[in-house]
This record gives C-alpha cells, sequence and structure tokens, in this order.
C-alpha cells in the first residue's frame, strides 16, 4: 500500500525536528509499505533545513521518499504559522501531476498546525482515495491557552474553522488524545470516525551516541557529596511547569539539589528568578543532543516533568516527555492533571496537581524516604511500561490498520458504484 503524507514539519534523523511522519515511514517500510511524505523546505522545528535549488521531484531522505514544498523562512510566531500556508497549499496543487502518477492508495494528513489540510482534502478528492486526519493539536484551545491569543483573534475563527472542515471531509479521525472524541462532538461531527492511537517515543531518542560524560559527571560529583537529585530536562519552555519546581525548591532542604538542564526561551526567566529568591540548591545545564538525555536523566535519584493545567487535557495530552522519563528507569514526579496519567498507570511515581509546590515537594520527600532498592524497583515499573507501550511499532501499527482498513472500504465503495453503472466503465 502507498501512502501520502502531508506534514509540513516533517523531519528526519539527520535534520531534526519533528520526525512523526519519519518514523512512521520506516515502520510501514518494514511491512511492505511505501510512503511520500509531502513537507516543507522551511520549518523552524528543524536543525537544519534541506538545500533545495531542484523543485517537483520526489527524493530520497534516509530511504524515505519526500517531495519537498518551496515556502519562505519566518521570524516570529504568527508567520510561523500562516507565512508558509499558502505556498505550501498552492505547492501541492502544483505537484498534484506527480502526486497522481506516484498513485497512492490513501492520504493522511498530519501537520501539526493543520497546514496542507485543503490540498490533502484536495489530492483524496480528485483521486478517489480516503483521507485520513492525525490530529496532533487541538484547536482553536491551543491557540488561546498555549499562545494565549484574545479570544476575537481572527486566527482563532480560522483554526477552528479549518478543524471543523476536516472533522468532516476525514473518512477516520486518529490522535493519541484518548478522549478527543468529545471535541469532535462538540464540533458537531460523528465521533465515530475517532480512533486512538498509542503514544510513541520518537526513534531518536535510542539511537547510538556518545554519551554526555561532562553532564553525567557534573551530577554524580554533587551525589557523592551526598545531595539528593531531582533533575527537569528538556526544552525550557514556558509549558513545563517548572515554575513549580523553583517553588518547591525554596521549600526544600538544602541537601536537596534541583538540576534543570536543558536550554529554551523561558531559562533567562527563571534564572532570574532563582537569583531574586537567592536560592542556592537550583542549578541550570545546558540541553544534550536527543540521543543523550536518557543517559542524563538515569544519572538522577528523581526526574520531574510537568504539563500545564490546560482545559483542553480533558481530551488528553502529548506525553512524550513523561514516557521518556518513564523510559529512563528513575522514579519520576510528575504535576499534570490528564486523563490516563502512564505514571500512574504504570505506578512508576508520584502524581501531583499543578499548581502546589507543597504537595510537589511532600511527593519528592517521599520518593526520597524509599531505599535505593525501593526507588530502584519503582523506576523499573515506569521502563517496562515505556519498552512495551511507547515504542514507534506500536504506534505504527495502529496507523497502519487504519490506513488499510480506510483503503478497502473505499475500493469497496468504487467496485459497488462500477456494478452498479456497468455503462461507465
Amino acid at each position: 500500500m502507498k501512502i501520502l503524507l502531508v506534514d509540513y514539519d516533517a523531519g528526519t534523523t539527520i535534520l531534526g525536528g519533528d520526525t512523526h511522519a519519519y518514523d512512521l515511514a520506516v515502520e510501514w517500510k518494514k511491512c511492505g509499505g511505501k510512503t511520500l511524505i509531502a513537507a516543507a523546505d522551511y520549518s523552524y522545528l528543524r536543525r537544519k533545513n534541506p538545500e533545495k535549488t531542484d523543485y517537483g521531484q520526489i527524493e530520497e531522505e534516509n530511504g524515505v521518499s519526500f517531495l519537498w514544498i518551496k515556502t519562505p523562512a519566518a521570524a516570529d510566531r504568527e508567520k510561523k504559522i500562516l507565512r508558509g500556508a499558502l505556498p505550501f497549499e498552492k505547492g501541492l496543487r502544483r505537484n498534484f501531476p506527480l502526486i497522481a502518477d506516484w498513485k497512492p492508495d490513501a492520504v493522511l494528513l498530519s501537520s501539526r498546525h493543520l497546514l496542507g489540510s485543503r490540498g490533502a482534502a484536495r489530492i483524496a478528492k480528485k483521486l478517489d482515495i480516503p483521507l485520513l486526519c492525525d490530529v496532533r493539536r487541538i484547536y482553536p484551545e491551543h491557540l488561546r491557552e498555549v499562545l494565549e491569543y484574545a479570544p476575537r483573534h481572527y486566527l482563532l475563527h480560522l483554526f477552528s474553522h479549518t478543524q471543523k472542515a476536516m472533522y468532516q471531509k476525514s473518512c477516520r479521525i486518529l490522535s493519541v488524545y484518548p478522549r478527543l472524541g468529545e471535541h469532535i462532538t462538540a464540533f458537531g461531527e460523528d465521533a465515530g470516525k475517532f480512533l486512538a492511537v498509542p503514544q510513541a517515543l520518537p526513534r531518536v531518542f535510542s539511537e547510538a551516541h556518545k554519551p554526555p560524560q561532562r553532564h553525567m559527571d557534573f551530577v554524580r560529583r554533587y551525589q557523592e557529596k551526598g545531595n539528593f537529585i531531582c533533575l527537569a530536562g528538556g526544552q525550557i519552555e514556558q509549558d513545563q511547569q517548572l515554575e513549580l519546581l523553583i517553588e518547591a525548591a525554596a521549600l526544600a532542604p538544602r541537601d536537596v539539589l534541583f538540576l534543570l538542564v536543558g536550554n529554551g526561551m523561558f531559562k533567562p526567566n527563571l534564572k532570574r528568578e532563582v537569583k531574586q529568591r537567592a536560592l542556592t540548591n537550583v542549578l541550570f545545564l545546558d540541553g544534550v543532543n536527543p540521543q543523550q538525555w536518557l543517559d542524563v536523566y538515569r544519572t538522577a535519584d528523581c526526574l520531574y516533568v510537568g504539563l500545564p493545567p490546560y482545559r483542553w487535557h480533558q481530551y488528553g495530552a502529548d506525553t512524550t516527555r513523561i514516557l521518556l522519563a518513564m523510559a529512563s528507569g528513575v522514579p519520576v514526579l510528575c504535576a499534570a492533571d490528564i486523563p490516563d496519567n502512564p505514571v500512574e498507570v504504570a505506578g512508576c511515581g508520584k502524581i501531583v496537581p499543578p499548581k502546589e509546590p507543597k504537595a510537589l515537594m511532600q511527593a519528592l520527600e517521599e520518593i526520597r524516604s524509599m531505599t535505593a532498592q525501593e526507588r530502584k524497583s519503582m523506576g523499573e515499573r515506569g521502563e517496562k511500561y515505556a519498552a512495551k507501550n511507547a515504542d514507534v511499532s506500536c504506534q505504527s501499527a495502529a496507523y497502519w490498520s487504519a490506513l488499510q482498513t480506510a483503503a478497502q472500504e473505499q475500493k469497496d465503495k468504487r467496485r459497488q458504484k462500477e456494478q452498479k453503472n456497468p455503462a461507465r466503465q
């Protein structure tokens, strides 16, 4: 089976960025599937973008077929979302003959900003093949709560309309958000189209790599001095609830050390807050490559992961950061109010409310009071859960099954039409 996967920000292990589409394509290839990823040649998410001079042809990137579409670079948040939208749609339209010659059996829209949604729907309609939508962000709630757009901002209306249109046009709606069906119903659409798929860790986290020895030695030096290490890692942004960790640090004894490892726009803000509070038990380290995060996590005594109390989390949340922490085999302190929290399901840590530093400190003390063997057993439960449930192969199998079913149903409908109208054959 051949899949056209439309993902504006798609990256690879070499280019960096969002490797969701690439990981799926690699897995589908193992079971005989072929994937053509239609992606923008510029994405602010990638570590580097492909250097292109010729467009309008299918190219191989690490064994996966890509159709790169020329789009402009963008400097600010709003332009990052919209500036490439029209060029990308035009690119899909312009490359329709090439896509038609490739003969896909189904179209999967997997763009986090829904960019390319009209083009994907148009291609599916013209080729009479099924359109499936992979919902990776919930709109317009994401714009309203995460990016803090005003209630009457035109983008909220635009994305709300686009989200509803994709719910209408798609024969299947897939998502890692387990309760997205409620959101689909709120839009007045059929929730029967929805299929929940498991969350998976990108394969980049398990690639061969050189250990981050400097970071590992740094943590061990403080442990040898008798400090209990609580570590938070990743891109340091406002949506990680790291302010809660700073507030908890102000309540902690001096031998509990909080390490914040990573880079990001919110890092200077946190450094200023730590300085204003005169906290000596909060330290910052630079980030590491994606392949090295598990090495860093495994040096800590416990890990912290926080998710803000967004209202749209009632439908579910992207739990990649939680699962990565669990995969390290270290107990996890999770400040998140989300359905089906994997930390709670696996019993590999403590769940605390997102805005209560005293509760966080109490949970940390409970983990600290455990014996080393008890902490090891707790962490191993998370590691086993992640290995069993967060593998890319499990996620790709769910997508593959949905795509096969949709493609077969479309073929059956086409056959029935031909039988009813034999004169048109």
